[in-house]
């Protein structure tokens, strides 16, 4: 096999993984009682228990053969660093960011309901969807250009926002990209998954904190 037809074949199974993921949400958003759980605040914890349950055998069969997207390891001192970093674009966002509708709305339901959806968003979400983008997305585009790692990771990051369809300020939009962007620079420095994936979870569950500790203690 030629490296050319290598990096074809790489492709066409990173745009396969792609189109698992998106063939669940569209699976789910066609169940009958899909309103019903949407309105109860159950649509997003059982979209990311589907996800999740796809993309993370897939992705361990593809680490039995493939070497290139590793997990890595977590670095005290690179850990230490791209938090202090986080924190630094989650302080920034007070300038500009909006709040979405939708995050209200799902923190408006029964504690147990926000209860999964908190281990969806803080856990679930973070783990399939660093596999994904900071996975087999951005590592689809570095394949072809491995020397231009901003374009790559701006090229996902890109896709990364648009995905984000239940939010619809442009704002939250240019805060994802950004952060997409650093999750993307902790993949490459790390070498690995395992620090993009902490510090997504550390993202949402600053993100969502506020908010669930006000619907909690009313």
């Amino acid at each position: 096999m030629t490296p050319s037809t290598d990096r074809v074949n790489h492709t066409l199974l990173c745009a396969g993984v792609f189109m698992v993921w998106y063939a669940i949400t569209v699976i789910v958003s066609s169940f009958p009682h899909f309103e019903l759980l949407k309105s109860r605040g159950l649509l997003m914890p059982i979209l990311c228990l589907f996800e999740f349950a796809a993309l993370v055998p897939i992705y361990r069969w593809y680490l039995r053969s493939y070497s290139d997207i590793p997990l890595g390891h977590l670095r005290a001192r690179q850990s230490l660093l791209f938090s202090v970093l986080l924190l630094a674009v989650i302080a920034s966002q007070s300038l500009y960011l909006r709040q979405e509708s939708w995050t209200g709305e799902q923190l408006s339901h029964s504690n147990l309901n926000l209860l999964w959806f908190t281990l969806a968003v803080v856990v679930l979400a973070p783990v399939f969807e660093e596999i994904l983008f900071r996975g087999f997305i951005l590592q689809a585009f570095m394949m072809w250009a491995p020397r231009q790692r901003i374009a790559c990771s701006l090229l996902a990051s890109i896709i990364f926002a648009a995905m984000h369809t239940q939010y619809v300020h442009l704002q939250t939009m240019i805060a994802l990209m950004i952060l997409s962007l650093l999750l993307c620079a902790a993949r490459i420095i790390s070498g690995g998954l395992k620090l993009p994936i902490f510090l997504h979870m550390l993202n949402n569950l600053l993100g969502i904190g506020p908010m669930l500790w006000s619907a909690l203690s009313q």
